[in-house]
């Protein structure tokens, strides 16, 4: 039977991948693996768990209205993260959470701010409506997509080792498929 460890020297010599990894799960159709520690998915959702008021659409939209209104020329993408982010600050103030787990939670809010801006290619600022352009409709709908896809988006095919994909998968996936509805329905005419 093939050890860890050999799937581990594989991933660093044939596939390339330098930094540490470990053995997650392994089936006859799949090996996963993950750069994160074990239990690092179960402390990221129980953060989330924390901060509700960041899926309160209502919430995030008024906080987008207040920085849309302070600089309006700022991006719309950017403007929701700030938002999100500061409704998040108050949530882990509230909460007495450690700032290095908010920080996880803000890395995955940084990601889903970076797809949308690209997916907003006509660079919309906040301070004016915005009717998305039909490639933008478009290229929403294929990444939501390519995001509910099985070994989609969210996964990261590294290679088969003996016959069997090597994949890691985003701990926090179904937050980032929430968060990017929320910020599309803002950023993308709304607000």
């Amino acid at each position: 039977m093939t050890t860890d460890d050999e799937i581990l020297r594989w991933l660093r010599d044939v596939a390339g991948i330098a930094e540490p990894r470990r053995v997650v799960r392994r089936s006859p159709t799949a090996i996963l693996v993950s750069k994160f520690d074990e239990g690092f998915a179960a402390r990221l959702h129980e953060t989330i768990d924390h901060l509700p008021e960041m899926f309160d659409d209502a919430l995030v939209a008024a906080r987008f209205a207040e920085f849309a209104a302070t600089e309006p020329e700022r991006l719309r993408a950017e403007t929701w993260r700030l938002a999100v982010n500061s409704i998040l600050s108050d949530g882990a103030a509230r909460e007495g959470l450690h700032p290095d787990a908010v920080a996880e939670v803000r890395a995955g809010v940084d990601s889903v701010a970076a797809l949308l801006d690209a997916i907003l290619w006509t660079s919309p600022v906040a301070g004016r409506p915005h009717a998305p352009e039909p490639s933008e409709v478009e290229a929403y709908h294929d990444t939501r997509a390519r995001m509910d896809a099985e070994r989609g988006l969210f996964t990261r095919y590294y290679g088969s080792f003996e016959g069997v994909p090597v994949e890691n998968h985003c701990p926090g996936s179904q937050v980032a498929r929430r968060l990017f509805a929320q910020a599309w329905a803002i950023c993308a005419g709304g607000a």
